[in-house]
């Protein structure tokens, strides 16, 4: 069975604005780990600024060509955050900081053992912005602090 991510918009009653900016972090990296690209773009400002993993994207069409079309599909990944704190600084403005697991396997090998993992540890902060009604993330950065594996599975297949 197949599992995909939730769409962006969520059913129910409306998210509280540290709830949703919580959200667009969690859902920016499940767009990874289901290779939906509909949800990436529904999440990110399309100026966005990332540097993430000694790599610089400037707008979303850059971090859908650097980003999503090598880690989004042609790996099969998991992201875990934690340590999730909102800080909404503005109406319109959120800062978010993030820890970050991020396991990368070479598509199929996930349970295989040997040389087939890239596991990471990393530390981000987020901005966020409101534009009509709608949180989106406009800035994120990393800071990598440990890495396991074998680092050539990120050359993808």
């Amino acid at each position: 069975m197949t599992v995909t991510a939730l769409p962006a918009k969520l059913a129910g009653p409306p998210l509280s604005d540290r709830e949703a900016v919580a959200d667009i972090c969690y859902a920016s990296f499940a767009s990874l780990d289901h290779g939906d690209e509909q949800l990436l773009m529904s999440v990110v400002t399309p100026d966005i600024h990332t540097f993430i993993a000694g790599k610089t994207c400037d707008g979303a069409a850059d971090l859908k060509a650097k980003v999503f079309d090598h880690v989004g599909v042609k790996l099969d990944t998991v992201h875990y955050l934690t340590n999730m704190r909102v800080s909404v600084d503005t109406p319109t403005a959120a800062t978010v900081t993030f820890a970050a697991q991020a396991v990368h396997c070479r598509p199929g090998k996930g349970s295989e053992p040997g040389p087939n993992k890239y596991t990471t540890g990393a530390h981000y902060r987020c901005a966020a912005v409101k534009a009509d009604g709608v949180w989106r993330l406009s800035e994120m950065e990393s800071n990598h602090l440990w890495a396991d594996g074998d680092r050539s599975v990120m050359k993808g297949v």
